[in-house]
């Protein structure tokens, strides 16, 4: 299950498409299911399989979670440095001194949730025809 996982979390960076993870992970079950082989002796670590598969330019889940969050906190960021001028409210009485501290907390829970969106998500299964 952890070779499968890698093998899929690799594919995703990659941007190679569900469907053909699902057909990758698939090929690996059945290789290693008819000869009781392990994977990594079939077809190397699950980075270097990974790596045979043409890179395409896609963004995974995961880097849709983060680019959401980054631009979540710009506008936080834009919002706090525009509503003092324009409105009179002063975001420090909310945030305290530090008022950029809540565009980096959600820039970090960002990346960690992006990475665990990719990493975490189950390995496809092929849809049968």
């Amino acid at each position: 299950m952890t070779y499968e996982r890698d093998l899929a979390f690799n594919l995703r960076l990659r941007g190679v498409p569900e469907a053909q993870v699902a057909e990758a992970i698939e090929e690996v079950r059945a290789h290693t299911a008819s000869d009781d082989s392990s994977p990594e002796a079939e077809f190397g670590t699950a980075q270097e399989y990974a790596a045979s598969f043409p890179a395409v330019k896609r963004r995974s889940q995961g880097q849709r979670v983060i680019a959401v969050t980054v631009l979540l906190a710009i506008a936080y960021v834009v919002t706090a440095l525009v509503l003092k001028p324009l409105v009179g409210f002063d975001v420090t009485v909310i945030t305290g001194p530090l008022i950029l501290w809540p565009a980096l907390v959600l820039v970090a829970a960002g990346l960690l949730g992006g990475f665990l969106t990719d990493y975490l998500r189950p390995a496809p299964r092929a849809t049968r025809r």
